[in-house]
């Protein structure tokens, strides 16, 4: 009993010395790591700063100046990495980390726009809503602001009244004002759109008129990018632009004030045209082309009732009614001549001339009846550059100009060209760039300088002409001055081609 009792204790006693000896088997921990970079998808430009999220784990760290990020000890499994960065969306990508691979992610971030907000509504600034302006130049004006700063960019839709297509559109404006040119005495709706690289908003339409044509009291030649244009001014004030395809110049009005005529070679050959005096219903008048050795040099005139139009063409001289009916040669210059410009005065119903040869320094100033007749000569150079006379109000003098350096060239230069005024009964000729003084002569034109095209004031008591350098290169400026050629005044520049109307 006794030895079966101790034998029981010992194989327990072993059974227990076996079992702490068996080993016990844990899987260890597997780590790996993930890592990428973050760029932006417009340029592919690394994003430095931008937040990177682990998911599960919620371990967070920011890009370096490379846009790379890293995660080190990271459990094997899948992951999700979440990238962010203030003004860009939030985008998202999955991997599956292993012990094996540590797989490189490029994560691409684009612009939130769904975070941008709109800009405001444009406000009316000016002209106010169904205002009428006082010019046919206005200038629009609004405004709106951005809640997020954005750089605004407007589209600016301009509509005639009672149309639905824009007379004009302006895109991608960068400021909140716009000068427009517009028809006088006409209605204008306009609408501003406002965008901020993402939103558009469209502003309400607004609505003005223009006022009243102005009565110009001047008209006169300007060029433009190698053409001449024809315009309209007061002394003080606004210009008004007439014309504007092809070139078109010598603008001299009716006698009645209401209509324009003027040379123009918008159909190839130089023909008279007419306008209104605001510029409207240009037409044509002529068929037969004026013509003659120097197209700038052409002038023509009104007939005193304002139904006609005298003109030169060459070795002729046409007159024909508005409507392009009645042509009929009123004068035919002397052989181997041709016309150059013309006047006529209801004083006698008379007709001056000038005509040359086939040198634009070969000049002859005649009278001729209006229903035709013999000419009578007034004035011959044969060897100086002459203007086209012009009658005053009264019929008895003329005003021309005359080159009196002696001067020639092929470009048909002046270098001294002087306004003269002729007597027609007494036959005296006048020197206006001189002034008169105790026996003395004073230059009352700037030296090295030209006046040419010189007019009558429709009362008779101004002269209105064109000054400008000898060398044909400089500006051309017009002027008045009183009929003696005393105290020149400046009106327009660069102007050339004057007309009082």
């Amino acid at each position: 009993m006794k030895y079966l009792l101790y034998l029981t204790f010992l194989v327990a006693g072993l059974t227990g010395l076996w079992s702490c000896n068996e080993d016990t088997y844990v899987d260890p921990l597997q780590l790996t790591s993930i890592r990428g970079r973050v760029l932006f998808s417009a340029n592919q430009q690394p994003a430095r700063r931008a937040t990177i999220r682990l998911t599960p784990g919620g371990r967070v760290i920011t890009t370096d100046s490379a846009g790379a990020f890293r995660f080190d000890s990271v459990l094997v499994g899948n992951y999700t990495v979440q990238a962010s960065l203030t003004g860009y969306g939030t985008e998202v990508a999955t991997v599956a980390a292993s012990v094996d691979t540590s797989p490189l992610l490029t994560i691409l971030l684009t612009d939130d726009k769904t975070q941008n907000r709109a800009p405001s509504q444009p406000t009316l600034v000016a002209p106010a809503i169904n205002s009428t302006t006082q010019s046919n130049t206005v200038t629009l004006k609004w405004t709106a602001t951005d809640p997020n700063r954005d750089t605004l960019t407007y589209d600016v839709f301009l509509f005639r009244g009672g149309s639905t297509t824009p007379t004009s559109s302006f895109t991608s404006i960068r400021t909140d004002s716009l000068v427009v040119s517009l028809d006088y005495n006409t209605p204008y709706l306009w609408q501003v759109i406002v965008k901020d690289g993402v939103n558009t908003v469209n502003g309400p339409v607004w609505s003005f008129k223009t006022g009243a044509f102005p009565d110009y009291s001047y008209l006169f030649t300007r060029r433009n990018n190698n053409q001449f244009q024809i315009f309209g001014a007061n002394a003080t004030g606004g210009v008004a632009q007439f014309t504007r395809e092809g070139s078109n110049w010598r603008p001299i009005a009716s006698p009645n004030r209401q209509l324009i005529a003027y040379i123009s070679n918008v159909d190839t050959d130089l023909q008279l045209y007419i306008m209104n005096a605001d510029g409207s219903n240009k037409h044509r008048v002529t068929t037969v082309p004026i013509g003659g050795i120097s197209s700038a040099d052409l002038s023509f005139a009104w007939s005193p009732d304002g139904t006609q139009l005298l003109y030169p063409s060459n070795n002729r001289l046409y007159a024909v009614r508005l409507d392009g009916t009645g042509l009929r040669v009123v004068a035919q210059a002397p052989v181997g001549r041709v016309f150059a410009g013309c006047d006529w005065t209801p004083q006698g119903n008379r007709v001056v001339a000038r005509t040359t040869s086939t040198s634009i320094y070969d000049n002859e100033i005649s009278i001729y009846p209006a229903d035709g007749g013999a000419a009578t000569s007034v004035l011959i150079r044969r060897a100086n550059r002459v203007g086209n006379p012009v009658f005053s109000v009264d019929g008895q003098q003329l005003v021309f100009t005359v080159d009196i350096s002696g001067f020639q060239n092929e470009q048909g230069r002046q270098l001294d060209a002087r306004m003269f005024r002729f007597d027609l009964t007494s036959g005296d000729l006048t020197d206006l760039s001189l002034i008169q003084t105790n026996n003395s002569q004073t230059q009352n034109k700037p030296a090295g300088t030209n006046d040419v095209d010189p007019r009558f004031s429709p009362n008779g008591a101004k002269l209105i002409f064109t000054n400008t350098d000898n060398t044909g290169n400089g500006v051309r400026s017009v002027f008045t001055s009183d009929l003696d050629g005393r105290n020149r005044q400046q009106l327009f520049t660069p102007a050339e081609m004057p007309y009082w109307r």
